[in-house]
């Protein structure tokens, strides 16, 4: 049975969305969303920008709408809460479209995280427990740029937004008293903060099994991994159209200095050496002739066995801080956290607080931890 919703009001052309985010800037919070295709480029293709206000949705048409100044101004206001869910790819439309990104973002899947509902929950699943409703996901993947769209369509995006706002209620007055919600407001405003993509010329650290290589080697997966980043977004393709993902170890590794040696790479295929096989083989044969002194820096090598005991001190602590708080895990301990910890361990003889623990993490987390971890054993 379908679910009913308001009919949405459709913003086509650039007075009109000046006219509504007019009256949008008045507004406590709206709940936003985006559709897009991201197929066969490496920037998403916006096909439609969702806008909810409590009483009614409407829906603005990236395909007509050419002046977004009046909309960036509403993403850039502090006043109006922006409400998402799960936000880092809108956030990378609406800078698509606007240049900016949203000021007093509110990201309903952490708020839930942190309210203890579940790490990164689908939408369908926050509103099924908040607000018992049943959302149908069968447009998820369909042609957003086509016009018109169907009726399916236009209901999916609607269900989207419609309820959004009613989620940020409900998650502020669970949240509001309690310590966590300071703890995400930091969270949300890094979120809008934060880079929208990697740093080129880091990417060589990201390749699997760069450690095992030569000065030499690290100079050509540098080299590689730097210019298959900054061609995909000049070219606007993905990055494996320029270099495939699992051909940048061996390709660093090996060397090749011609195309037949370079047709024998993992995952070399005959599209791209025929695009992109001469710049390959130039950026080899450049990067294994730099001087020693352009050498990067040798990564270090995985975490030896004998940190598995240090990290189940680690563990078990972050698991009851968790549960003290009443907070998922992933929370906690971030992305690469857990193995500089483990790191600082072995190399000083003691847990040493890392660069990445900031903000809340630091003062309510890491550093109580070190402390308790780093104690003589009685």
């Amino acid at each position: 049975m379908p679910v009913p919703h308001p009919d949405p009001i459709w913003v086509t052309d650039n007075d009109t969305l000046a006219t509504y985010c007019t009256q949008w800037l008045k507004l406590d919070a709206i709940a936003l969303d985006t559709e897009f295709i991201r197929t066969d480029t490496f920037y998403p293709k916006p096909g439609l920008i969702q806008l909810g206000t409590g009483q009614e949705v409407f829906l603005l048409d990236p395909v007509t709408i050419d002046n977004w100044q009046p909309f960036a101004q509403l993403l850039n206001s502090e006043e109006v809460v922006k409400v998402l869910h799960a936000c880092s790819e809108d956030i990378e439309v609406f800078h698509l479209l606007t240049g900016k990104k949203p000021a007093a973002m509110f990201d309903t899947q952490l708020a839930a995280s942190y309210a203890g509902l579940g790490h990164s929950l689908g939408y369908q699943n926050l509103l099924k427990t908040l607000l018992d409703i049943d959302l149908p996901k069968d447009a998820t993947r369909s042609d957003w740029l086509q016009r018109p769209l169907t009726d399916v369509q236009v209901s999916y995006a609607t269900l989207d937004v419609v309820h959004l706002l009613e989620v940020y209620q409900l998650l502020k007055e669970r949240l509001q008293p309690l310590p966590q919600w300071h703890w995400l407001l930091e969270d949300c405003a890094n979120l809008s903060k934060g880079d929208l993509y990697p740093d080129p010329e880091e990417q060589w650290k990201e390749v699997k099994r760069a450690w095992q290589l030569r000065p030499k080697q690290l100079c050509v997966l540098k080299a590689l991994a730097e210019y298959r980043e900054r061609e995909a977004r000049r070219s606007n393709v993905p990055r494996n159209r320029v270099i495939p993902k699992g051909s940048l170890w061996p390709l660093a590794r090996y060397m090749p200095d011609n195309a037949r040696s370079l047709s024998a790479i993992q995952d070399m295929r005959h599209t791209v050496i025929r695009h992109y096989g001469e710049e390959i083989l130039s950026l080899i044969k450049m990067a294994s002739e730099l001087p020693r002194e352009q050498y990067p820096e040798p990564l270090p090598a995985p975490l030896p066995k004998s940190a598995k005991e240090h990290g189940k001190q680690v563990k078990q602590y972050t698991s009851e801080k968790a549960q003290e708080l009443n907070i998922s895990v992933e929370l906690l301990m971030l992305n690469k956290l857990l193995s500089s910890l483990l790191r600082s361990r072995l190399e000083h003889g003691q847990f040493i607080v890392p660069e990445q623990a900031r903000g809340w993490r630091r003062e309510v987390f890491v550093e109580p931890m070190i402390e308790q971890l780093n104690q003589p054993e009685q």
